[in-house]
């Protein structure tokens, strides 16, 4: 009986195992990261090109090289949109060579933009990409954590085989 409980225990330790592999959490998959692409969009020639990198839950990630005064919205339109996911009421705009211009004028290292009241106002309060921003979409906050999910799992696993074997134990005592 000691033995088929090692057995059950050292197999459900492997079976959490081989969830916890394969459940990916790396930044890269995170903010779409994973297929670097890049794109030029030209209206007419000549035109001057700023480059925007757009990251996180939008269809298509990557260098943008639109003309100067892009805004935000006509950009996400340009990448095929958001993903379900997205988070649009905390989208963080950044620069890494310049402080970014707020919509009231002020200046800042970072800007975080609620799309969703920016569509509710109109086109007045898009917000006009400058050369070198960084635009990251995040995902929205799951529920439960993927911490709390592998959590739950080893206990459920660990409880299943404590109950496995205690059945087992019954039934070979009669």
């Amino acid at each position: 009986m000691r033995q088929l409980i090692i057995c059950l225990f050292t197999y459900s330790i492997l079976i959490n195992q081989t969830f916890a592999a394969s459940v990916d959490t790396s930044k890269a998959t995170k903010y779409n990261l994973s297929s670097p692409s890049e794109f030029v969009f030209e209206s007419y020639p000549n035109q001057e090109l700023i480059p925007i990198r757009l990251l996180g839950a939008v269809k298509n990630a990557g260098l943008y090289h639109v003309p100067a005064n892009m805004k935000l919205t006509t950009l996400l339109s340009l990448a095929g949109g958001t993903n379900n996911e997205a988070d649009l009421e905390n989208i963080v705009i950044g620069n890494d060579q310049q402080d970014i211009k707020a919509p009231n004028g002020e200046q800042k290292k970072s800007l975080n933009l609620n799309l969703e009241d920016v569509l509710k106002n109109g086109a007045k309060d898009d917000y006009t990409l400058a050369s070198n921003d960084i635009v990251l979409i995040k995902n929205k906050s799951p529920l439960v954590s993927n911490d709390s999910f592998r959590m739950i799992s080893i206990v459920s696993v660990i409880l299943t085989t404590i109950l496995t074997a205690v059945i087992i134990h019954d039934k070979t005592d009669k």
